[in-house]
C-alpha cells in the first residue's frame, strides 16, 4: 500500500520539462522557416554597428592631417576591419549550418531572388573590403595589428603597384558597400511600414 501510494505521487516523466526547455532554447538559438535565431540576430546587428563605426572612422581618417593621431586611427581602423572579417567568416559558417527563413508571405519570386542576390552580395563585399585593406597595408610594408595583441603574418612583399590597386579597390568597394547597406535597410523599412509583413521583426530581439 505504501509502495503504491509513493509511486502514484511521483512524477511520471521527470525529464519532460527539461526536454521542453531544451527545445525552446534550440528554437531561440537556431533559425526556423519563419524567423531568425538569436545567434543570427547577434551577428547581424553586431556587424551593422561595426560597419557603421568603420564608415565613420574611415571618413574621419580621410580628412585628418598626417601625424600620430591619424596613425592611431588607421591602426584602430585596421583592427576593426580584421574583426569584421573574422565575424563575417563565422556568420557565413553559421548561415550554412542553419535553415534560411522563407521570404515573408506575399513576396513575389522575383523579389525573393533579388533579396538573395543582395544578401550574398553583401557577404562578398564584407569579405572583399577588409581583405583589400589588408593587402593595401601589407603591400605598403605595414603590418596589420589586431588591437595590439598580435600582428597578422606578412604574406605579401612590398609593392607599390599592388598597393595602389588595393587602395583603389578598397575605395570602390567601400562606396558600393555603403550603397548596398543603405539599400538593404531601405528594403527592410519598406517591408515593415509599407507592406507591413513583419519582415523587420524577424531580425529584432
Amino acid at each position: 500500500m505504501i509502495v503504491t501510494l509513493t509511486s502514484s505521487i511521483q512524477p511520471r516523466n521527470i525529464s519532460h520539462p527539461l526536454k521542453t526547455t531544451i527545445k525552446r532554447v534550440q528554437k531561440m538559438i537556431k533559425n526556423t522557416e519563419n524567423d531568425y535565431g538569436v545567434i543570427a540576430k547577434i551577428f547581424h546587428w553586431l556587424l551593422f554597428i561595426m560597419l557603421s563605426f568603420m564608415i565613420f572612422a574611415g571618413n574621419t581618417m580621410s580628412g585628418m592631417p598626417k601625424g600620430a593621431e591619424k596613425l592611431e586611427m588607421a591602426g584602430m581602423h585596421k583592427s576593426f576591419g580584421a574583426l569584421v572579417l573574422t565575424l563575417i567568416m563565422f556568420r557565413l559558417i553559421w548561415k550554412l549550418m542553419n535553415t534560411t527563413p522563407q521570404a515573408p508571405k506575399g513576396t513575389e519570386n522575383l523579389q525573393a531572388l533579388a533579396a538573395k542576390i543582395m544578401h550574398w552580395g553583401l557577404y562578398v563585399l564584407m569579405f572583399a573590403q577588409p581583405i583589400s585593406g589588408i593587402v593595401m597595408s601589407q603591400a605598403a610594408g605595414y603590418p596589420v595589428s589586431f588591437f595590439g595583441l598580435f600582428d597578422f603574418p606578412m604574406l605579401l612583399e612590398k609593392s607599390q603597384s599592388l598597393g595602389q590597386l588595393a587602395h583603389s579597390a578598397h575605395g570602390i568597394i567601400w562606396i558600393v558597400l555603403i550603397v548596398a547597406v543603405v539599400g538593404h535597410a531601405g528594403v527592410a523599412i519598406h517591408h515593415q511600414f509599407i507592406k507591413k509583413d513583419g519582415a523587420l521583426k524577424r531580425m529584432s530581439f
